[in-house]
């Protein structure tokens, strides 16, 4: 996971929580987790007979490709259908199958809290990532299931992050990004 440092401003990227699904010599992609958005999984398929009904929100995965929709979830690969998705570390995939989801009881009375729906997504290209790190914009933690699942609020969720930094994160969780917010 990426979490975006104190001092970053950009307004797609202050103070999330970025889930890494992949990031090799071509470039990198991930799934901002902390941002709930306002859609609501029902909004986007009103034709659907069991989606249509599904409340849980959608998320803002990033600035990318808004037309998009990832399924982030836990569920076993025999429970989230054909391929199961990709494991992208501690019991975490992304993608599955929505209808096999909606239509196996057990997975669908799940979806809240073993499911995030999320539209867009970030993307770097080759070389970008590794650059926002060194300078800082961006701190590596461990992928943590119990981050990308949480019901805290979207800020609540990076603070907590920031806390797992060693050296200082938690005091650098409660800074405003701009000290002149003070």
């Amino acid at each position: 996971m990426l979490l975006s440092a104190p001092a970053l401003l950009d307004p797609n990227f202050m103070h999330t929580v970025v889930l890494m699904c992949q990031h090799d010599e071509e470039g990198a992609f991930g799934l901002v987790v902390n941002r709930a958005g306002e859609a609501r999984v029902g909004d986007l398929f009103p034709d659907h007979p069991e989606l249509r009904n599904l409340e849980l929100k959608v998320r803002d995965g990033g600035p990318v490709a808004r037309d998009t929709l990832q399924v982030i979830h836990r569920f076993t690969a025999d429970v989230a259908g054909s391929t199961g998705g990709l494991s992208v570390g501690d019991g975490i995939r992304i993608g599955a199958d929505l209808e096999s989801l909606v239509q196996k009881p057990a997975a669908s009375a799940a979806l809240a809290t073993h499911a995030r729906f999320v539209i867009g997504y970030a993307g770097w290209s080759a070389g970008q990532l590794e650059v926002e790190i060194k300078t800082g914009s961006w701190l590596p933690l461990a992928t943590s299931a119990d981050l990308v699942f949480s019901e805290d609020g979207d800020e609540a969720i990076w603070r907590a992050a920031m806390g797992r930094l060693g050296g200082g994160g938690a005091s650098l969780a409660h800074l405003p990004p701009d000290p002149t917010w003070n």
